[in-house]
């Protein structure tokens, strides 16, 4: 594109002519024709600085006298304009990736093609111990592991990677890769510490259900199969069939606990027009009768329920919870051993407490008594069996009202075991 137009070549053309006349008609030739230069040179002066002055602020509407200038100049702005849209477009983009990324619970740093870091979110702070001037490092030499550098430079089909934590010892984590762009991939990253914790407890479970079920099993198959020895004479056989009673109430009390803590686990929170004022010294009274065979005569079972309020909640569950408690204590509690109940008010709510004076438990168990199947095998203990779901179906009860099983022991002293329930859980006695 010529910077000056025909019409304006014509123009300057016709100037220089006229000077070059009048030149020759004064005799001053080279007067008029530096005049017409002079004065070509002031008007093409006077527009570059008026373009110089536009080019400062360029998305402004240009006005230049030449015509070269005016049409290099929209181009110009034009061309500004469209690279100025598509930055804003741009920049909103990536506000909303990072608007996106920040929102995520997990890990998320954008690595370009060799695996280096171009930006991150919070959560990767936290997990991964990123800092701002990590940015530009290759993510692989900040993880130190082997399986994350396979991802990151791609040596590997598989899109995921688990590892050990470099950071937190015990912790595991899962690196994902997602190709986002050309030479650009999104790695995500997560702690999967609880989800593996959560899997291998159910593969626990299953595993100890079907040791569970195996022994009662077994003995109920051994018995069958000598039943089925026709020269057994009645009275053998009479004794053969009482001997099935133990094992199968054993597989029915599995079956039966497994089915309870399924429906404790799956049922909703019960709304409050299902929950019932509960009679705790009555509950309890009850309980404890039903276990009067268990206890026999060697443990003593003494009642302190001076508080008077009665409790918000379904009855069948409580009952279950008590049941639980109080037979943990019998089974746990020495010969002539000391179980005590009590149902206390205090300013915070009232306390249900179950207290024994068995062998008591040491503190590493603590924290694991209501997990499924755990069982602490303590000298002394008087009673062994059990499903081993007792504590496991009194936490689910417990947090189905708004309430959790607190745990206190010394190993030779005993253990309590109490629960709180808050003052809008509780109701006066009519």
């Amino acid at each position: 594109m010529s910077l000056y137009s025909r019409k304006e070549l014509l123009a300057a053309g016709a100037l220089a002519l006229a000077a070059l006349v009048m030149g020759l008609a004064l005799g001053v030739l080279g007067w008029t024709l530096f005049a017409a230069a002079a004065a070509g040179l002031v008007y093409q002066h006077r527009d570059l600085r008026k373009f110089v002055r536009w080019a400062k602020k360029p998305l402004r509407r240009p006005k230049f006298a030449n015509e070269g200038l005016q049409q290099a100049s929209r181009s110009l702005r034009r061309s500004l304009k469209q690279a100025r849209r598509r930055t804003h477009e741009a920049l909103q983009q990536t506000s909303h990736f990072r608007g996106v990324t920040a929102a995520l619970p997990d890990a998320a740093i954008l690595v370009d093609g060799d695996g280096n870091i171009e930006s991150f979110n919070d959560a990767s702070v936290a997990l991964l111990h990123l800092k701002r001037k990590d940015t530009g490092k290759h993510l692989g030499t900040l993880l130190r592991h082997p399986d994350a550098i396979r991802l990151l430079n791609q040596e590997t089909p598989d899109p995921t990677a688990e590892f050990s934590s470099p950071f937190i010892e015990g912790q595991r984590l899962e690196l994902r890769r997602v190709p986002v762009a050309k030479n650009q991939d999104l790695i995500l990253a997560r702690d999967v510490t609880h989800l593996n914790r959560l899997l291998s407890m159910r593969q626990d479970f299953v595993a100890n259900v079907s040791h569970e079920l195996r022994t009662p099993l077994t003995i109920i198959v051994g018995y069958l199969e000598a039943i089925e020895d026709e020269v057994l004479d009645e009275a053998t056989l009479r004794r053969l069939v009482s001997k099935l009673g133990s094992p199968t109430h054993r597989m029915q009390a599995l079956v039966d606990d497994l089915l309870m803590l399924t429906r404790l686990e799956s049922s909703p929170a019960p709304e409050p027009g299902d929950l019932t004022a509960i009679d705790v010294k009555q509950l309890v009274g009850g309980v404890v009768d039903d276990l009067a065979g268990m206890a026999g005569n060697g443990h003593r079972i003494t009642q302190r329920m001076s508080c008077g309020l009665r409790v918000l909640g379904l009855e069948k569950e409580l009952h279950s919870a008590c049941t639980n408690l109080i037979t943990n204590a019998i089974k746990y509690s020495p010969q002539g051993g000391e179980v005590s109940i009590s149902w206390t008010a205090g300013d915070d709510g009232a306390t249900l407490e179950v207290t024994d004076e068995g062998v008591g438990i040491a503190p590493e168990h603590l924290s694991r008594l209501t997990e499924r199947f755990y069982r602490v095998d303590l000298a002394g203990a008087r009673v062994r069996g059990g499903t081993g779901l007792g504590l496991a179906i009194v936490k689910h009860v417990l947090k189905r009202h708004n309430s959790q099983l607190q745990i206190e022991s010394e190993v030779g002293k005993g253990s309590r075991f109490y629960c709180q329930f808050r003052p809008d859980q509780l109701q006066a006695q009519n």
